[in-house]
């Protein structure tokens, strides 16, 4: 039993083929140009979906950037500030302890009383400093940030937890701090002016200076310890953007190398059904349908 193959059929499979070939060598030379494996959602639902969802996930990462960057910045801002007040705080300890001192004359509690209101003067600036946006850096309210998934921090240092209960940045004179070196400014006042030493007015001083010192402190170990934790938090993004960069190019981006041998493939087929169509055009059988 013969089969009969047409002329026309001979033709219809030679065209089909160049047209096959044709759009295979197109699809994968667009993809080597452009470097995406899809060109449109209809090439893949599922893998442009998740590309969509990686492309948000990094969007997601550079926000957590921005964050961790502003945040460091208002805490070395603060820290700074506070390193500055608690070398101050040490000195007026110091002076507390040289007030003690019953040989001292009254222009020496002068001479003291002018170092203590210079501190005091000097650490009041600083708790109202502001940073290079014009903010206060101790503002009265302080934000919760994000600066890794699921990771809340302090934006910066609250005023009434580095200075006490009282006072604002436009008004620190009310805050615990600058009261209690008031209080020592004005106890060395007195002394230059010949008031007597009454013990219970140098404990009460003590103990506020002490207290302050110690306020002041725990607010700069705070800011250390948020400081620590957006080191952590900057490896975490930097290894989560690693990670999103690579699965969005796994699935997105053409693989160059099979991309070229897909194209090649196909180039070849598409010269092979050409060469064959000219073969037949130029055939007997051909030019008498």
């Amino acid at each position: 039993m013969s089969i009969r193959i047409s002329t026309n059929q001979v033709l219809d499979a030679g065209v089909d083929s160049m047209n096959n070939s044709l759009i295979d060598a197109t699809a994968w030379q667009q993809k080597i140009n452009t470097g995406k494996n899809y060109s449109k959602a209809s090439d893949s639902i599922y893998a442009v979906s998740r590309g969509v969802e990686l492309d948000f996930d990094i969007s997601r990462l550079k926000m957590f950037k921005n964050n961790q960057d502003m945040v460091a910045s208002l805490h070395d801002s603060a820290q700074t500030q506070m390193d500055s007040m608690l070398n101050q705080m040490i000195t007026l300890k110091q002076l507390f302890v040289q007030s003690q001192n019953t040989a001292l004359s009254p222009a020496n509690y002068g001479a003291l009383k002018i170092q203590a209101e210079s501190i005091r003067d000097t650490i009041m600036s600083q708790m109202t400093a502001k940073d290079a946006s014009g903010h206060a850096i101790f503002s009265s309210v302080v934000n919760q940030v994000q600066i890794e998934p699921n990771v809340m921090v302090d934006s910066g240092i609250q005023f009434n937890l580095a200075f006490g209960v009282g006072g604002t940045a436009t008004e620190p004179q009310s805050s615990e701090l600058y009261t209690s070196i008031d209080s020592f400014v004005s106890y060395l006042d007195g002394r230059a002016n010949g008031a007597q030493a009454i013990s219970g007015d140098a404990v009460v001083i003590s103990t506020s200076l002490n207290a302050s010192y110690e306020q002041l402190m725990t607010a700069q170990q705070t800011s250390g310890a948020i400081s620590s934790q957006l080191d952590v938090s900057k490896s975490v993004i930097t290894a989560l953007g690693t990670e999103f960069a690579a699965a969005s190019s796994a699935i997105l981006d053409t693989d160059m190398a099979a991309a070229t041998a897909a194209y090649t493939k196909a180039q070849t087929l598409l010269n092979a059904a050409q060469a064959m169509f000219a073969k037949l055009q130029q055939s007997n059988l051909f030019s008498k349908l």
